[in-house]
């Protein structure tokens, strides 16, 4: 007999493992954390000894999502933002400014909101100030989350209000100081659900010197190098302008190219720049919804189903200033817009959006053997939707969660076999308290800036 913790039974269990199997009737049997057996309740159940039962009544199950990009700092004045490409005038000065204690309330109300909406993994490519405030939120929570330093050693291209708030920006020696620092103190290997590797602010702002350095620590270290890259053409023409070539041929010609290396957005992407992604296995995170929102062009001239197509590895990311952490809202974004603009059905299909959501995050945050599919020795990240929401089942639920249900069917939500949220509420913290301390400080901030993000009139 397997001894197990937990069994979860009768779930309609949605892998995303190697074969892709999808069990109408399935059971999920945890042990110390982890998975011991999966599959058919008729062929599990009956091997397993387990201290504990729940009937799920064909709940449908899936692996924890994955935020592969999604800036937590932030959210707490996200409702000022100007209904312009012109969030500097609001994000230079409060990121410059922020206290620890904001810095831990903004990570808070994001982790909420991504758990909320089954996600159980994130990665930011570093906004933090005071590391510590956002590693607290983490553990409030209980998620699993990468954070990191703002890291960077050169201006933001053509980004005048960068220079005001943060220029002189850190050294060289400083951004490699504080990328070991993170590093060290939160080990990428092991049991512990916050992690750091080498995150930089990138898309311009990181000389030859820090890049290649940078990249040196994360071999050193064996753990990934995550960065934004080729969000605005402004960085694209920099690059051009001081090496004559496009950012993925330099970073070719500089040996940062492979699948350690991951870049976020990548909006701006040549067919030549695609190859060598491709071939060096180079894993990418498209975050649709801020795109969309600061008209960056994602649709018009992104390439990411062609990405797909040639077997790069596209992972999902909510970015931050752009919307929810909601990782089915990127998913239903990138399943369907591109069909708009092209004119063309299928593009990205429901269930190459899961996959991205899932399997391909786990790839691009270097995680694929620990989480991203529910499979025998994965750690038990996983999430069970209600069965009270008006949608129909099929054998195949994956089109109905990606264009249907999304995040509103989300019931509970486990890392390492631990239910950090249960039937719609947080197990580990107060979550009444937690909102009015939030929306204290988003009150006494926004009073601060003396922006609002609307233009109606507000009468008390």
């Amino acid at each position: 007999m397997i001894r197990a913790d937990l069994l979860l039974r009768h779930g309609h269990v949605v892998t995303v493992d190697d074969d892709r199997a999808i069990f109408p009737d399935g059971t999920i049997a945890i042990g110390d954390g982890r998975i011991v057996a999966i599959g058919p309740d008729r062929e599990v159940a009956p091997t397993v000894d387990a201290s504990a039962t729940q009937d799920l009544n064909g709940a449908i199950v899936h692996p924890g999502l994955i935020d592969a990009h999604a800036h937590t700092n932030t959210d707490l004045v996200r409702g000022l933002l100007p209904e312009s490409r012109e969030f500097g005038v609001i994000e230079y000065p409060f990121s410059s400014t922020r206290t620890r204690d904001e810095e831990y309330l903004s990570t808070l109300l994001a982790c909420m909101e991504m758990v909320a909406s089954g996600t159980t993994l994130y990665c930011d490519t570093g906004v933090s100030k005071d590391l510590e405030a956002s590693v607290e939120a983490i553990d409030a929570v209980g998620m699993r989350g990468m954070p990191g330093y703002f890291v960077a050693d050169e201006r933001i291209p053509q980004d005048e209000l960068y220079d005001r708030y943060f220029s002189p920006t850190h050294s060289t020696d400083e951004c490699l100081s504080l990328l070991e620092k993170q590093i060290r103190r939160y080990p990428f290997k092991g049991d512990g659900r916050v992690r750091c590797v080498a995150t930089l602010q990138g898309s311009g702002t990181a000389s030859d010197a820090l890049l290649t350095e940078t990249k040196a620590l994360a071999l050193r270290e064996k753990v990934p190098m995550i960065m934004h890259q080729s969000w605005s053409l402004g960085e694209i023409e920099k690059c051009e302008s001081q090496s004559g070539k496009r950012p993925v041929e330099h970073f070719a010609d500089l040996g940062l190219l492979g699948r350690d290396f991951t870049m976020v957005h990548m909006i701006h992407a040549s067919d030549d720049e695609i190859e060598l992604i491709r071939h060096s296995h180079v894993p990418i995170v498209h975050c649709p919804n801020a795109a969309i929102r600061r008209a960056m062009g994602v649709i018009r001239v992104g390439r990411f189903p062609e990405m797909l197509q040639c077997g790069i590895c596209v992972a999902l990311g909510s970015d931050g200033w752009s919307g929810k952490h909601d990782v089915t809202r990127q998913a239903y974004l990138a399943a369907s817009m591109f069909r708009e603009f092209r004119d063309e059905v299928p593009v990205i299909t429901a269930q190459t959006a899961l996959e991205m959501a899932t399997i391909h995050g786990a790839r691009a945050l270097g995680m694929q053997d620990e989480v991203g599919s529910l499979a025998v020795g994965k750690r038990a990240d996983l999430v069970i939707h209600r069965i009270d929401r008006p949608v129909p089942m099929t054998d195949d639920p994956v089109p109905n969660l990606i264009y249907y249900n999304q995040s509103h069917s989300v019931d509970t939500v486990y890392v390492d076999g631990e239910a950090i949220f249960r039937e719609g509420r947080f197990t580990r913290f107060d979550p009444v308290a937690a909102v009015k301390r939030i929306n204290q400080a988003a009150g006494a901030r926004a009073k601060g800036i003396g922006i609002r993000g609307g233009t109606w009139p507000i009468r008390h």
